[in-house]
């Protein structure tokens, strides 16, 4: 190696020296923000560390050091155009008429009606109807409220998607198909239990710990309100590998979706998507035996920027029960790319082989979930 090829390689060793200092401590500090994104949400401070030659750059399209499109824990995918399984144990939370079904339609029936923003005169007032106006419908609870579709989003922003309502049985006639539509129940108890088994892996040479593990698991939160099922969702790291943290949901009784949506745009932000999340396309096992019929997405992306030149990127894959819309099963690659410039070397989306792997799988939970019949599926 002559003077100016040492220089650069020592050029390089020091920028990445510089930018990864303190690195060994901060992976620890990685585990505590783990949770963030079960929610998993990493920071700025976990940052990768050089391969052995610090000369070595690979750029993201051509990254081959960890595979891709692996399945999350638990899962096994269906036969293209549909599966053996069978059709689930579960009784339908809403109607999913034929194709030759129209939609089910009510009609207001009194000069003024309220439009609520849940099923109880104790909801507030999101919207008002006439006499004559029309709404489709899903379903009505044994209250007799009925869920309907759609009002704007109550703040009236741009951002606010068309939302699900709920008008009182006193105020409006039902057609023939709504009124065959078979009633409305919470999708999940008001003692929701669910814990989640969760898997961490560290693929850089300063790794505190190279696995660790954990449990997360909701807990009821004290106070009951009528919509909103309230719970605490409770991570524990194993041998204190991690630091122990909790983190608030509030989830619809009915809906089954949470109350304030993941706007980050990381994927594994979503524990509860809401019944039907997506057409079943795998199985889920769990360890006592049991199938789950679920829908798992097509590989996601998500990046985001930190500082000094980082780039954050996740690539995984997230599987949630196709009743409920409960996250069942998560698998994600994370890793870091830098770009910038450094003694006159320019770096653009250098990744230099550092990743960490995190693994999420249901173990058990008290909701119904879309159970496979095992005697159909022989």
């Amino acid at each position: 190696m002559n003077n100016a090829e040492g220089f650069a390689s020592r050029s390089r060793l020091f920028l990445l020296t510089r930018l990864w200092s303190g690195a060994a401590g901060r992976i620890r500090a990685c585990l505590t923000s783990v949770f963030v994104c079960l929610g998993l949400f990493g920071l700025a401070a976990c940052v990768p560390i050089p391969a052995e030659d610090p000369d070595l750059v690979v750029e993201q399209a051509a990254v081959e050091t960890e595979e891709e499109n692996v399945l999350p824990p638990g899962i096994v995918p269906l036969q293209q155009g549909g599966g053996e399984g069978g059709a689930p144990e579960t009784e339908e939370v809403e109607a999913t008429p034929d194709d030759g079904v129209g939609p089910a339609i009510l009609t207001i029936t009194r000069p003024r009606a309220n439009i609520r923003s849940g099923p109880s005169i104790d909801f507030q007032i999101v919207s008002r109807a006439v006499e004559g106006d029309t709404f489709t419908t899903t379903g009505r609870t044994d209250g007799g409220w009925w869920r309907i579709c759609c009002i704007d989003g109550e703040d009236d922003a741009e951002v606010e998607a068309p939302q699900t309502a709920w008008i009182s049985q006193i105020v409006v006639t039902p057609d023939e198909n709504a009124e065959t539509l078979p009633p409305l129940i919470p999708l999940f108890p008001e003692d929701l239990a669910a814990s989640w088994n969760v898997q961490y892996e560290c693929g850089s040479r300063r790794c505190a710990v190279n696995e660790c593990a954990a449990v997360s698991r909701t807990e009821i939160h004290g106070n009951r309100d009528l919509r909103w099922l309230e719970i605490n969702r409770i991570v524990t790291w194993e041998e204190a590998c991690g630091e122990d943290s909790t983190w608030p949901h509030q989830i619809d009784r009915l809906e089954g979706t949470e109350r304030y949506p993941n706007s980050t745009g990381l994927f594994f932000f979503n524990y509860w998507l809401g019944p039907r999340p997506g057409i079943a396309n795998a199985l889920f096992h769990l360890d006592s035996g049991e199938e789950i019929e679920v829908w798992c997405s097509e590989e996601q992306q998500a990046e985001v920027a930190e500082e000094s030149g980082w780039t954050t990127v996740y690539n995984g894959l997230t599987c949630h029960d196709v009743r409920t819309g409960m996250l069942v099963s998560m698998q994600y690659t994370k890793r870091w790319f830098f770009t910038g410039e450094f003694e006159g070397d320019r770096y653009d989306r250098a990744y230099f082989g550092d990743f960490e792997i995190y693994k999420v799988k249901l173990d058990q939970t008290n909701a119904l979930l879309a159970i496979v019949d095992a005697r159909v599926a022989e």
